[in-house]
């Protein structure tokens, strides 16, 4: 059995190499951004003294979570959020963009961010990024 086992290591690597394979062959490409979706789940927490609910008469510290989801924009504290960052941020900003493929024709496609990228962020329309595309099937990009 250890051979079973072993093969399905495997299999995940080789599913790995062969999609880091697929990804030599990119073009460094500036993109421009046309619009950018962004949702967000924004979790506060709190810490706060309450009394033991043991009857000992001690204080104890309860931490309180309170969440927001949904559009970025339509979160009352999105823009302190966005200049601060002093809360926790979970979402993704999917960004539509436009470029010049090696091929010398037009495209669009997307790529995305998550709450931990600086991009999710700072980017905005129109803004300049540098994106990577197959040079065999220019509609495919990825993150530069």
């Amino acid at each position: 059995m250890p051979s079973v086992r072993r093969s399905f290591m495997i299999l995940p690597l080789l599913a790995l190499g062969a999609s880091l394979a697929g990804c030599g062959n990119g073009v460094r490409t500036a993109a421009t951004v046309t619009t950018i979706d962004h949702t967000c789940e924004i979790v506060e927490s709190m810490t706060r003294q309450v009394d033991d609910p043991r009857g000992s008469g001690a204080k104890i510290e309860a931490k309180e979570m309170k969440s927001k989801t949904g559009e970025c924009k339509s979160v009352a504290e999105w823009k302190e959020v966005r200049a601060k960052r002093n809360k926790l941020v979970d979402g993704t900003a999917d960004v539509h963009v436009s470029y010049r493929a090696p091929d010398g024709s037009f495209q669009t496609g997307t790529v995305t961010y998550s709450g931990r990228d600086d991009e999710f962020y700072e980017l905005k329309a129109g803004d300049q990024l540098d994106i990577m595309v197959d040079a065999e099937n220019p509609q495919r990009i990825w993150k530069a």
